[in-house]
């Protein structure tokens, strides 16, 4: 399936610019930034996800599929995002208890919603391609439990400061690496991204006939490990900064395994 044209420069500035000024606006309202708020934003994380494979099957064409079908899609959800949200923010201010996390995971819950079902109707739901869907959140939620395992018992003070932001970057960058693996070895798509590209690959060479995506995935697996680690430290000191950092490291992850894991079933 042949991908959307590369977004115009001028496309791109703007849509940065957009993104910047947005969390410009989200830091001058000051809402606070606690676990719960991140992972509130786990539906937009999905919704990037969805947007990115779309913009290769037509849904959307000229500049908007250019946009979306790039790496503009994170800023673009971002934007997006901010203009759903602040005002409810807003809004609840006039409220005894204003609430928002609700806000944000009510909004993005509401614009993903129909974006999935948009993808399934642009897709192919059969069982060869729901099972795949199905299976991949399980496989990494297997793996996530055996990475807060051994967290559990080397960096159990850096695990707790993070709490259950640890466990969501954990799963998300499990999920992306389970479904990077199931994309190249269980469905034969070839892997995207140069990370991927250039690990997938050493698998052939290290254990034949033991499929080539296993070396990603560990990578990954290790590279969260470190990552909470320092980001749950860093959580004993800078709250609201490891917050919005292992936030990053969870969108990471979310968007493209969500992207992966559509492209290779539902819009293969």
């Amino acid at each position: 399936m042949a991908g959307p044209p590369a977004p115009a420069l001028v496309t791109a500035v703007l849509v940065s610019v957009a993104a910047l000024l947005a969390v410009g606006c989200i830091a001058w309202v000051g809402p606070p930034v606690t676990r719960r708020l991140v992972l509130a934003g786990t539906p937009w994380m999905v919704l990037a996800g969805l947007l990115y494979p779309l913009a290769a099957t037509g849904v959307y064409g000229g500049p908007l599929a250019a946009t979306l079908g790039s790496p503009l899609v994170v800023p673009v959800t971002v934007v997006l995002a901010t203009v759903l949200w602040i005002p409810l923010v807003q809004a609840g201010r006039v409220r005894t208890r204003g609430d928002p996390a609700g806000y944000l995971v009510a909004s993005g819950t509401g614009v993903v919603a129909p974006v999935l079902a948009v993808t399934v109707l642009a897709g192919r739901a059969t069982v060869a391609t729901l099972v795949p869907l199905a299976l991949a959140p399980v496989v990494a939620a297997i793996a996530a439990a055996a990475v807060v395992f051994v967290l559990g018992l080397s960096a159990a003070p850096a695990l707790a400061a993070a709490r259950s932001l640890a466990l969501l970057a954990v799963y998300a960058q499990a999920l992306h690496a389970v479904a990077v693996v199931v994309a190249v070895d269980a469905l034969g798509v070839p892997a995207s991204g140069p990370m991927a590209r250039a690990t997938v690959g050493l698998g052939a060479e290290l254990v034949g006939g033991f499929g080539i995506g296993w070396p990603f995935l560990l990578l990954k697996l290790c590279a969260v490990a470190l990552l909470v680690v320092g980001l749950g430290r860093l959580a004993e000191r800078r709250e609201t900064v490891a917050y919005v950092l292992l936030g990053t490291v969870a969108a990471l992850g979310v968007g493209p395994a969500v992207a992966v894991l559509v492209s290779a079933t539902l819009l293969a």
